[in-house]
């Protein structure tokens, strides 16, 4: 049926500093697809760096364009951006412990793959920054501007940390 939430993935991801989702994606049955990453332990204090990718690997030329915005639990401001980068952050880092857990909601749109600017992330991350001695929460997006077929994503925390992470992916049907 039109419209519903179609569970593609799920489960818990080991111990590793690169997370691949890498074919999950069907451009003929699903436009828009939902991403929950929770229970995210073993970030110090870094971010995960997004890539789209294919069955190949991910792509990483300077096609990506991102605005992170948040706020702090001590009421101060978190902004950042970039435009042409080989990678894209999924909103703040995070100091993510079994004790201070992460967790990031995000939404992928995937266009015709022959559409610059076609495929975009949108979404939320929230957590604990030891770095500010608080906690934060940040609304991101990232649109990437080349016309590769993208059959999924990758994520790879950026200090090169072994993270760990509970995770559901949806496909919303066209």
């Amino acid at each position: 049926p039109s419209g519903t939430h179609v569970k593609l993935l799920g489960g818990s991801a080991s111990s590793a500093v690169t997370h691949n989702f890498g074919t999950f994606m069907d451009s003929t049955k699903y436009n828009v697809y939902m991403v929950h990453l929770s229970k995210v332990i073993g970030l110090l204090g870094n971010t995960y760096s997004f890539q789209f990718s294919d069955v190949g690997g991910e792509f990483s030329g300077n096609h990506y364009w991102y605005a992170v915005h948040g706020q702090r639990s001590t009421a101060n401001e978190y902004s950042n951006y970039g435009e042409n980068e080989a990678q894209a952050p999924l909103g703040t880092p995070l100091a993510a412990t079994s004790n201070t857990v992460g967790s990031y909601k995000f939404w992928i749109f995937q266009n015709a793959n022959q559409v610059k600017m076609g495929s975009s992330v949108f979404g939320h991350n929230w957590g604990y920054r030891s770095d500010y001695g608080d906690y934060i929460f940040t609304d991101f997006s990232i649109t990437y501007d080349a016309t590769d077929d993208i059959t999924g994503f990758e994520i790879h925390a950026s200090g090169n940390d072994a993270t760990t992470f509970d995770y559901e992916i949806y496909g919303v049907t066209k």
